[in-house]
Parts: structure tokens; C-alpha cells; sequence
């Protein structure tokens, strides 16, 4: 085996110091960190102030993007379930992926019997959460109708239904707002939808193609949920078309712009 050869510039010398702040950034070398504003949502004759998160590196740094907007398909779920008020009157809803929880809440001024709010377990984010649902619906939250917790999709989800009343308890309403652009948690997301749903329930999800050259890789969402382990009935309930969140991301336009609404049942 060979020697590496020495060079000189490594060698120790012991009378070499390293400067004392040498591991400090400079000043200015990071941004700001983005100051946190509400944003007002009219439904009906209430106005939900809504507060994305700002979560910086390194507590969760892949999904900043995602959690610091409120995203189109968001907002025109939860105008759909404001017009549409039988669908969370006295029913039992479970939102996954929810962030800032806009349709959530939604269900709960409307109505909802049990609302459990949902996401990625990290505890800036489930307490982002936990502001929005006591700014909007502080007497919800305190007697127990909403509950929030950490879910990962594809785990076992008993514990969601201890808000139910028992571990035989599924919910009425499970909410999917803008996740199916996560590829890779495609079988996961619909291994929780298809665990956690009631005879009678439905599925609702709503979202953008953001990207439009994987337009194909977000309906793949659709032909698993249609076969075989899921077995889920697809019915389109809507498109709208709404300002693009990123108007300098490249595609289409109009398909960034589109917000679709589908609904996933059992028989």
C-alpha cells in the first residue's frame, strides 16, 4: 500500500491558531427570518385570520415552501366546504397534511361534530396548528371538538380515532388539500385514507399541478386509488381557476393555475 504524500502546507504546527470565530457567520449572511402575517379568508359572514408557518433550517427545512403560503387548493376546498355545509354538519372530519388547517376549521365554524387535525409531527408546525384553531375557534378547541396531532401517513393511525370515542370509530370526512404532488406517498396517503374512513365517507382532495411536466406523476394518485389493495370510486367534483402561486415558475400557465376537486369513495 502506498504512502500519501506529505505536503508541506499540512504538517501541524503547533504554533497555529485558528481564529476564534472562525465557525460565526458574517453579518447579513442569511436573510431575515420572514416576520409570520395573518391572512383574512371571508366565508359566509366570517373571517378566519389564518397564519402560515415560517419553519426555518434545520428544524424542517424541506417543507418550508409548502407550509409558509396558504395554497389555492387550500382556500377553494374550504370555500367548497363552506357552500357546501351538509358535508361537515355533525360529521365526524379528518384532515391530513393540514398546515395552516384552513378546511379544517372551516368544518368546525360549520358545524362538524369531531374535527382531528393532522401533520407531519413536528412541533412548529402542530403548534402553528394549534394558533390558527384557537384564533378562529377558541370554544372548539377548549371543549374537544378539534384535536390535533402528529401523523405520519402509512403509519397506524388507532390513536386518531381515541377522539372518536373508540378504537371501532372511523371518520365521515377525510380532507386532502394540495398533497398528492408528494409522489413518493402516494400508497402511504391512500393506506391512511382507506384505514381511517367510515362506511359512507368520502375522501375529498383538492390541488394544483405545480409542475407541470409531472402532471402525469400527480394523477398517478388516482389509478392506485382505483385499484387493487384500495379499491376507491374517483368522481371529479370541480375545476377553478385561480392566479398562479408562482407566476415565474416555468409550465403552462393556465395549468398552474387550475385547481381540480375530485372525491374518493367506498362502496
Amino acid at each position: 500500500m502506498s504512502t500519501p504524500e506529505t505536503h508541506p502546507e499540512l504538517v501541524e504546527n503547533d504554533d497555529f491558531e485558528l481564529p476564534a470565530d472562525i465557525f460565526e457567520e458574517p453579518k447579513d449572511f442569511r436573510p431575515p427570518t420572514p416576520v409570520c402575517s395573518a391572512s383574512l379568508l371571508s366565508v359566509s359572514h366570517f373571517t378566519l385570520i389564518m397564519y402560515p408557518i415560517h419553519l426555518q433550517p434545520p428544524t424542517f427545512e424541506d417543507y418550508t415552501r409548502e407550509s409558509e403560503y396558504l395554497w389555492n387548493a387550500g382556500l377553494s376546498m374550504t370555500k367548497y366546504l363552506d357552500k357546501h355545509k351538509d358535508l361537515c354538519i355533525g360529521k365526524r372530519v379528518l384532515e391530513l397534511g393540514a398546515a395552516a388547517s384552513l378546511p379544517s376549521i372551516i368544518c368546525t365554524i360549520n358545524g362538524a361534530n369531531k374535527v382531528v387535525i393532522t401533520d407531519y409531527p413536528d412541533p412548529e408546525l402542530l403548534n402553528n396548528m394549534q394558533f390558527n384553531a384557537n384564533a378562529n375557534a377558541p370554544d372548539a378547541l377548549a371543549k374537544g371538538i378539534i384535536k390535533i396531532e402528529g401523523f405520519q401517513w402509512g403509519q397506524p393511525p388507532d390513536y386518531l380515532f381515541e377522539a372518536l370515542g373508540g378504537p371501532d370509530e372511523r371518520f365521515d370526512l377525510i380532507l386532502l388539500a394540495d398533497l398528492i404532488f408528494n409522489h413518493n406517498q402516494h400508497v402511504q396517503l391512500l393506506d391512511s385514507c382507506k384505514a381511517c374512513i367510515a362506511p359512507g365517507g368520502q375522501v375529498i382532495t383538492t390541488f394544483t399541478h405545480h409542475v407541470v411536466k409531472w402532471l402525469d406523476r400527480d394523477l398517478k394518485f388516482f389509478e392506485l386509488a382505483v385499484a387493487e389493495p384500495f379499491n376507491f370510486k374517483v368522481e371529479k367534483l370541480y375545476e377553478e381557476t385561480w392566479t398562479p402561486m408562482f407566476p415565474d415558475d416555468s409550465g403552462d400557465e393556465r395549468v398552474r393555475a387550475t385547481v381540480h376537486a375530485f372525491r374518493l369513495t367506498l362502496d
